[in-house]
């Protein structure tokens, strides 16, 4: 969950400051009757979600006089709590929320990962400050990682922040630098109103508008993916699924198996005439060895009697029978021999596709549709083993880390999306103010990257002339 991300917002030699970790949104009340200092009863709007041995937080994060204590008795459907008894008075309004983690555990290593790291220290979570400070006064590190840890029930949670060095911190174009320069921009910090996940949202909904502005982005292009291997029998590769459309081949530069030149790509209607008096099912329950019936899905477009082709590990098995039990989802071909010729002689997996009148080759012809690449002819035993390769545009990546890293420009145009959104965030209203000065900024970035974009590749068009489309022609 997002409020357990640990942060370290920066290391400057000796000093590490850490963000403060998002509270739940639930458990959640508020004071209806004044605690004076060392009270221990708290009168509240609804104590529901809480219990016994809860850790809580009463006051605002980063606010002064804020402080944790925790539940001290079983909780009674109502208005009250019992805490542990408070070090300063509270009014009435004042926000008591759950905290998961009252403490942190600094860890140092001399390089970024944390197997092997040293247990430098465990410190309070300064609630009553913006962040939590800590100056190192034993053995340096090269990089810092923090722990949230629960000291009543000697927990530690299982996810550090990402490293930060003592000499350079995140780096320049970090989505932690990136926060910090927004908020900074706003004189904002990490709240009820301006969370982590708000700006890592944003940040991700800014990124997939810069991405869906224009389809061809240089950066986006990816070359080289393996799909899979060619295998006698085998058609059909998942397409990734960072494709911009896993639906369409829109997000395909290029499709070939092995060293040969890229298959061309076919519609779904032109690929239904390549595969013309091509019938095919699949296996619906495992094909056992000796087996006298083979059990499929849709028996329907199978003749009476005859044959039918099976691959398994690449493997052509031929099988015969002489009867149908007809149905779309639960057919039977029944009368397979028990052994010699046309018996089933390896078990057939479940899937496994079953076929007849099938083309064997190299494949020349692709397509795409319900998020899977079909290749055709089927490989044959010549193309056996050889890659398949993608060469296709990707989505944009989510950033869900302080440490992940965003390219220049990209990074100045969503440093002003957050400053606008931010400050739109915080206005009376919390309406978004479209002629906010960094609105401006962002869009003239875009726009300036958009201009000067090259991809470097090619596009097969289909022009019109007087009416008439004309395929593969190179522009």
């Amino acid at each position: 969950m997002a409020y357990e991300q640990p942060r370290i917002i920066d290391v400057k030699g000796r000093t590490i400051t850490i963000a403060h970790l998002e509270l739940p949104e639930h458990p959640a009340t508020i004071l209806t009757a004044d605690v004076a200092a060392a009270g221990t009863a708290l009168t509240v709007l609804d104590n529901a979600g809480f219990a016994d041995e809860q850790k809580i937080v009463i006051g605002e994060l980063g606010k002064e006089q804020s402080e944790i204590k925790v539940v001290d008795a079983a909780v009674t459907a109502g208005t009250s709590l019992t805490s542990t008894a408070v070090t300063f008075a509270h009014s009435v309004g004042a926000s008591i929320r759950r905290i998961l983690f009252d403490q942190w555990r600094i860890y140092g290593n001399s390089t970024n990962t944390t197997v092997g790291a040293t247990l430098v220290a465990t410190i309070d979570v300064q609630v009553d400050a913006p962040f939590t400070t800590y100056v190192n006064t034993s053995t340096e590190y090269n990089f810092y990682f923090a722990l949230p840890y629960d000291s009543a029930a000697s927990l530690t949670s299982t996810t550090y922040s990402d490293g930060v060095s003592n000499t350079t911190g995140y780096a320049d174009n970090s989505i932690g630098s990136l926060f910090e320069s927004a908020l900074e921009a706003n004189n904002a910090k990490i709240g009820q109103k301006i969370t982590q996940t708000f700006l890592y949202q944003e940040a991700n909904d800014c990124l997939h508008y810069i991405a869906h502005k224009l389809k061809r982005w240089s950066n986006l292009q990816s070359f080289d993916y393996v799909l899979g291997q060619a295998l006698r029998g085998t058609y059909s590769f998942t397409m990734p699924s960072d494709a911009q459309d896993v639906n369409s081949p829109k997000s395909v530069l290029g499709i070939r198996v092995g060293g040969s030149q890229n298959l061309r790509y076919l519609d779904k209607r032109d690929w239904e005439n390549q595969l013309v008096d091509s019938i095919r099912t699949q296996v619906r329950t495992e094909g056992a060895i000796g087996a006298t019936t083979l059990e499929i899905d849709n028996s329907y477009d199978f003749a009476d009697s005859g044959s039918v082709n099976v691959y398994v590990s690449g493997t052509l098995q031929t099988i015969t029978y002489t009867g149908v039990t007809r149905s779309a989802t639960a057919g039977v071909l029944t009368g397979v021999p028990a052994s010699g010729t046309g018996s089933i002689t390896a078990t057939i997996p479940v899937d496994t596709n079953v076929w007849y009148g099938e083309n064997e080759g190299s494949p020349s012809y692709f397509t795409v549709y319900d998020g899977d690449i079909y290749i055709w002819a089927l490989p044959d035993s010549a193309n056996d083993n050889m890659n398949v390769y993608l060469d296709y545009y990707t989505t944009k990546t989510s950033v869900d880390s302080p440490a992940d890293t965003i390219e220049f420009p990209r990074y100045d145009a969503v440093k002003h999306w957050l400053i606008w959104k931010i400050r739109s965030r915080n206005n009376a209203s919390g309406k978004l103010d479209m002629q906010d000065g960094d609105k401006f900024m962002f869009d003239d970035i875009v726009n300036t990257m958009i201009r000067r974009e090259v991809t470097g590749q090619k596009y097969r068009k289909k022009p019109n002339y007087n009416g008439i489309f004309y395929n593969d022609r190179v522009f």
